[in-house]
């Protein structure tokens, strides 16, 4: 039997993850991505002898990236080493810097310290982020998203007031804690998410939990060992890579997306799997007869914030530099 052909678009954490299960699953998989090389948003740069990562700098949820080679019977191990950082990060006020310990006691060392009681209110704010961390991520991400029955069982909707979906992580945390370096310290982690503390769910406190008792951990290497892992992957699975190939666009026949163009050639596949932003794929790459939103509901949209990025090579050692630095 003639094996279904795929084509997935970029090679971002996403696109090479959707790679490897469809090869898994005996698909023929042919990545196209215009970078020259994997990692889309978490590419490597090399320059005067200096390598930076250029994307991701926090690695939170070591469980998520063990659950994703173990599905393809691997280890993390068998592809990068880990080493948890102590502390996890550093954060700067206008009046000084306060570490943040991996050590769970003397991190509520460090909110006592603070605010008075609050190393108590800390214990009872994680146990109701553990709840929603294990509930969120086993009964919410893991599903895989073809149906909304998928989330009809008894207990996530039982637990559905648990989960607080209904009101901000802001005005959770400020139930918790009074001084403002608390409640900063605890509204940070939902800046990944692109969204501010007050519009974000009060169920992310998941994040919390995911920073402070996951904690912050670094790939040996820096972070693009990670992409570089679920790359070799991907290669021992069979699937090809195509590089310095930019898509342009999706044909459809039939109702079906069957060819895609880019700026050098045209490749037929059975199914095509975008990986690129969706408001891209769906306005540049999508003819305009099968994309699912008109122009004007983008033009209402608030996207997540962009950032200036820059990237610092020192010709000297800098006295004991502290990773991962933020300045509230």
């Amino acid at each position: 039997m003639k094996k279904k052909k795929a084509i997935v678009i970029g090679s971002g954490f996403a696109g090479l993850s959707a790679a490897s299960f469809l090869a898994k699953e005996g698909w023929t998989v042919t990545v196209i991505e215009k970078n020259a090389g994997p990692g889309g948003r978490a590419q490597q740069l090399k320059e005067q002898g200096f390598t930076f990562d250029m994307g991701p700098s926090f690695y939170w949820m070591p469980d998520v990236f063990e659950r994703y080679f173990s599905q393809f019977g691997k280890k993390v191990s068998d592809y990068y080493e880990l080493e948890r950082l102590d502390p996890s990060y550093r954060i700067y006020w206008q009046d000084g810097y306060t570490n943040m310990p991996a050590n769970y006691e003397n991190l509520k060392e460090v909110f006592e310290s603070i605010e008075p009681g609050s190393a108590a209110k800390l214990d009872k704010f994680l146990a109701g982020a553990a709840y929603k961390y294990e509930a969120g991520m086993n009964k919410l991400v893991y599903k895989p998203g073809l149906s909304l029955t998928e989330f009809f069982d008894w207990q996530t909707i039982s637990g559905v007031f648990r989960l607080q979906v209904f009101s901000s992580i802001k005005k959770h945390i400020a139930s918790y804690f009074r001084h403002p370096k608390l409640q900063q310290m605890m509204e940070f982690p939902v800046l990944f998410l692109g969204a501010l503390p007050q519009d974000t769910p009060a169920l992310y406190s998941l994040m919390n939990y995911a920073d402070i008792k996951g904690g912050t951990w670094y790939p040996r290497g820096g972070m693009y060992s990670v992409v570089d892992g679920m790359y070799k992957l991907a290669l021992e699975l069979g699937v090809e890579f195509i590089f310095s190939e930019n898509v342009t666009e999706i044909s459809i026949h039939d109702k079906s997306a069957k060819t895609v163009k880019t700026s050098k050639a045209e490749y037929a596949a059975d199914a095509v799997i975008s990986g690129a932003d969706y408001q891209f794929t769906e306005t540049k790459l999508l003819p305009a007869a099968y994309q699912s939103y008109s122009s004007s509901y983008w033009e209402k949209k608030v996207m997540a914030p962009s950032c200036l990025m820059y990237y610092v090579g020192l010709n000297k050692k800098l006295n004991k530099p502290v990773h991962h630095s933020l300045f509230f």
